[in-house]
């Protein structure tokens, strides 16, 4: 005999669904108000990613009817390359574990690729462990390399948003070093931070949320310090790929003793939702992040190993016409905030732009909040990147939705000081 609920129609069974539903989250509801449940004291520094949390603000807008620019996310606005969706699909039926390091014929993949893009002879697939995204890489390696009380340091701005709570929890303290007035790294300073407890330097180029391109001079020289004191480097390369100038200084090739490398294909092939990344690092350390993982993630998505792998049979590169097309949204920003009178840096790779906003107000996260507010433009305040009194400006979106955002940020710039 047929079920009543099998002879209505799917809107209603839906319907009936979520009413269920909804019932019993009021009941949990109420347990919840009368248990006795605390958190850790761990968490109450712990906040969610700045950047994040702005991007799915501007996404519940856009669900609500609300016109928005989305110049927040720090993601490719292209599909993911056609190659990588085939190769993917022919192999959706394989579904078991894999070893928690990664597919063996990845960690050769990368171990190969590695070693010629950086000129580096050291690396085999024993020194790579792949990740679910980068942020596992880096957790797992500051829960492998910290001891309560050591310290980090880390350049800003930077990506503090989640540099500084995956570091604390960690048991580390994070140092904070500012880079030049160019937005370079800054050896001088990071020499006069480091103290007996200095662990870790974090350097991220091409860097977020500048865009800068450090120079091979400053990371020479800060290699050579911290040599010296035996100090090792998080090499942060996801945005190598990403670039608008020829030969840049890549950081595992300055010269540092102590390295580890961090890198993913969520920037460069348009899959950050499908969270793969991995780590170059010397096998003690290898070994370690790997025995960490298999306790708090066990190995990355298989499909998104698959999809690293076919990114690695055409070199890591990014499809030419996202090039092309970063390049001219990039060039647009520059002439745009070049006419409006926004002071801002140029940046030589990743998809960022810095905005200067100190003229304009004396708050830049209420400067955004209004900008956001009255015109729809979305817009990273500094405060997220230990930088108050600047914004980030991501110019990945369509051309036309891009212009159209660039006219209203100017025409807000025009009203005057936002206190």
């Amino acid at each position: 005999m047929t079920s009543w609920y099998a002879q209505q129609p799917e809107s209603s069974m839906l319907t009936s669904l979520s009413v269920q539903r909804y019932n019993l989250s009021c009941v949990n509801l109420y347990k919840m108000k009368n248990n006795q449940i605390k958190l850790a004291n761990r968490l109450v520094s712990v906040q969610e990613s700045a950047t994040l949390s702005l991007n799915a603000k501007v996404k519940q807008m856009a669900a609500g009817g609300r016109t928005v620019y989305n110049l927040t996310a720090g993601e490719l606005a292209t599909d993911t390359p056609g190659y990588i969706q085939s190769f993917v699909a022919e192999r959706l039926h394989l579904n078991k574990y894999t070893p928690v390091a990664g597919l063996p014929e990845l960690r050769v993949a990368v171990a190969l690729h590695a070693s010629e893009f950086y000129g580096l002879d050291w690396i085999r697939a024993e020194n790579v462990v792949a990740t679910t995204g980068v942020k596992a890489a880096l957790s797992a390696t500051f829960l492998a390399l910290l001891n309560p009380g050591d310290e980090v340091i880390v350049p800003v701005p930077g990506w503090t948003t989640s540099y500084r709570p995956l570091i604390e929890l960690a048991g580390g303290i994070v140092v904070e070093v500012p880079l030049t007035a160019e937005y370079d790294i800054d050896p001088t300073a990071i020499e006069a931070a480091l103290t007996a407890k200095t662990k870790l330097v974090i350097v991220n180029s091409p860097h977020n949320p500048t865009g800068t391109v450090f120079s091979r001079e400053a990371l020479e020289s800060l290699a050579r310090l911290l040599n010296e004191k035996n100090i090792t480097v998080i090499a942060d390369d996801i945005y190598t790929k990403i670039i608008y100038q020829d030969n840049i200084p890549l950081v595992p090739t300055c010269g540092f003793n102590n390295l580890v490398v961090v890198n993913g294909f969520s920037k460069s092939q348009a899959i950050t939702g499908w969270r793969i990344g991995y780590l170059i690092a010397d096998k003690l350390v290898a070994d370690a992040v790997a025995s960490l993982l298999s306790h708090m993630t066990g190995n990355a998505p298989l499909p998104s190993q698959y999809a690293a792998l076919a990114a690695l049979q055409h070199d890591d590169q990014p499809p030419l016409s996202t090039i092309s097309a970063l390049r001219a949204q990039r060039q647009l920003v520059l002439d745009t905030l070049d006419a409006s009178g926004i002071p801002h840096n140029s940046p030589g790779g990743a998809f960022y732009v810095f905005l200067d906003l100190r003229g304009l107000t004396n708050d830049s996260a209420l400067w955004c909040s209004t900008l956001l507010n009255e015109t729809g433009v979305a817009l990273v305040p500094g405060e997220a990147f230990s930088a108050s009194g600047f914004a980030r400006l991501t110019f990945v979106a369509e051309k036309h939705l891009l212009t159209e955002a660039l006219e209203h940020i100017t025409t807000f710039a025009q009203k005057g000081l936002v206190p």
